[in-house]
């Protein structure tokens, strides 16, 4: 066993730079080859829950005598500017008084959560309950269990989990998203109370286009004209902005009129990988043009990476870019331009009515908890998370607690009060939310997104409608796992490539590297590196999670 989890170590410690952070991040979905639960994916709509399902109800407390628990958890960056004890935000003070139990939390440093998970396991010396968020068992959640670290769950889905079991079951595409290939239910997934539409995708100025008398583009000869016109007429320094690795991550919003993203693509069933598609070769091909063309930030390397520099947004100095929905009305009222107005647009197409297969597909499922195979509360741990999967345990976790945080509208919806939409001492809402409610993309449950737009103008939430207008079937599904063989072999070839792709994506679009004569020379040397090996790997993968 000692060995085995060395060996783990090891490779969990190689894969490091490979592993998602979560939602909104700055982490590239591509490279994540351990994770088997936060590759986005389009999913059938929702089925009513099957009434044969039984979901207990649940008695508070949860224990006569207070008892602790531990919890390993990274510390949410929105709340971590208010304090970095979890014990002072106000639902899990609120959690505590209901259940009876406190809980004692480990929380390693913003960006040292990888290697504070690595050097726990170990330690041997796990917590009761292990919320992941970018760090996973390198060899998969089934190997985990073998291998003596995680709790199998699934003896326990009718009593101690009857409730998360309920809301698992809800939909096939849930049910197949939160067992493991095994058949084993192993991670306390977060799941959405309904799907959440693309949150990411490409805004322009629209105040820019009135004033040059332009329509909103469609075709990239569209995007050219518009760009150009920004860039003499509007004097932009950078009037497109395409992220520093050359591409929109999360979404692949300019790639995506190509039909390519940046890494293993879902098409009709069949595993094909991006950068070495001719989708991707056209992209790289126009981002080069437009590059010499002084269409796009000429410092695009240095830039952001997964959001813009909000600087050159602000100053004038960019007309299109690729951000959250939540974003635009932040950028107006940053900016001294009083007459901006920022509008979503599609991506752009080749030719007018073409097909688009490729976007940031919508959350339906995300962050999982797991609980110690060792833990001497299992139980208690498993009832514990199981209340936030009650109709009153989510209501606390989504919004707080009622009069305070939240009030019921005349439709009996809840919706925030000015305690988070208009802080007296000032704290914006994106603090507020994480401070009186569960910070998001922590631990499972029913997740209600929608409490997001309390904060976002009616003009913006549509921008969700425009991104997703689109199909996102070439993604990869949700829920997609690996055997310990294949994810420590996945993750040696993965690692390589990454590193070579992101070389060269920015020497092809800066003309430091000839995309007409060396584009044979990099696909070559990708596949010498073993990428038909990696795509032969998630195809097994891939059509395990269809066979589910």
């Amino acid at each position: 066993m000692k060995c085995k989890k060395i060996s783990a170590l090891l490779l969990a410690s190689a894969m490091v730079v490979g592993l998602l952070s979560g939602c909104g991040s700055a982490s590239d979905s591509s490279t994540s080859v351990a994770d088997d639960s936060t590759a986005k994916s389009s999913a059938p709509a929702q089925t009513e829950a099957d009434e044969n399902i039984s979901a207990n109800e649940v008695t508070l407390p949860l224990c006569e005598e207070k008892t602790t628990l531990k919890l390993f958890i990274p510390l949410d960056g929105n709340m971590a500017t208010i304090t970095s004890d979890y014990n002072e935000n106000k639902f899990f003070q609120e959690l505590e008084k209901r259940t009876n139990v406190h809980i004692e939390f480990m929380c390693p440093a913003i960006g040292e959560e990888p290697t504070a998970y690595n050097l726990m396991i170990a330690s041997d010396e796990l917590p009761d309950i292990i919320a992941h968020n970018g760090y996973h068992y390198a060899d998969g959640l089934d190997a985990a269990v073998d291998d003596g670290y995680y709790l199998d769950l699934t003896p326990y889905l009718d009593t101690y989990l009857s409730n998360y079991n309920k809301l698992r079951l809800k939909s096939d595409f849930f049910a197949k998203s939160t067992v493991t290939d095994k058949g084993r239910v192993v991670g306390f997934y977060q799941i959405f109370s309904e799907p959440q539409p693309p949150y990411k995708g490409l805004q322009i100025r629209k105040d820019w286009l009135d004033d040059l008398g332009l329509d909103v583009p469609v075709t990239f000869d569209d995007w050219e004209e518009m760009l150009v016109a920004f860039r003499d007429k509007k004097n932009a320094y950078s009037p497109l902005s395409i992220g520093s690795l050359g591409y929109n991550m999360d979404s692949n919003s300019m790639s995506a009129g190509y039909n390519v993203l940046n890494g293993f693509m879902n098409v009709n069933g069949t595993v094909k990988y991006g950068p070495i598609e001719d989708g991707w070769r056209k992209y790289l091909t126009k981002m080069n043009d437009w590059y010499n063309k002084k269409l796009i930030d000429p410092d695009f390397m240095t830039g952001g990476g997964y959001m813009p520099d909000m600087s050159i947004i602000t100053s004038g100095q960019c007309g299109a870019w690729d951000s959250m929905y939540t974003m635009p009305a932040l950028y107006e009222a940053s900016s001294d331009d009083k007459n901006m107005q920022i509008i979503p647009v599609a991506s752009p197409v080749e030719n007018v009515g073409d097909e688009v297969h490729v976007r940031l597909a919508d959350s339906i499922i995300h962050a999982y908890c797991t609980i110690s195979a060792d833990s001497e509360n299992a139980e208690l741990a498993m009832k514990w998370l199981d209340y936030m999967c009650t109709e009153e345990g989510s209501l606390l976790a989504n919004y707080g607690v009622e009069h305070e945080s939240f009030e019921f509208d005349s439709n009996g919806k809840p919706q925030f009060t000015e305690l988070v939409t208009n802080n007296p001492d000032g704290y914006s809402f994106a603090q507020c939310m994480t401070y009186y409610a569960l910070p998001p993309s922590l631990i499972g449950g029913d997740y209600d997104w929608t409490r997001e737009l309390s904060s976002v103008p009616e003009e913006d939430v549509v921008s969700m409608d425009v991104w997703g207008a689109v199909s996102d079937d070439y993604n990869m599904p949700a829920g997609i796992s690996y055997t310990s063989d294949e994810a420590k072999e996945l993750g040696e070839i993965v690692n390589n490539i990454n590193t070579y792709i992101t070389e060269k994506t920015s020497q092809f679009i800066t003309g430091v590297a000839d995309i007409n004569t060396e584009w044979d020379t990099y696909v070559n040397d990708i596949k010498a590196m073993n990428v038909d090996r990696a795509i032969e790997i998630n195809q097994a993968a891939l059509d395990r999670f269809n066979n589910r």
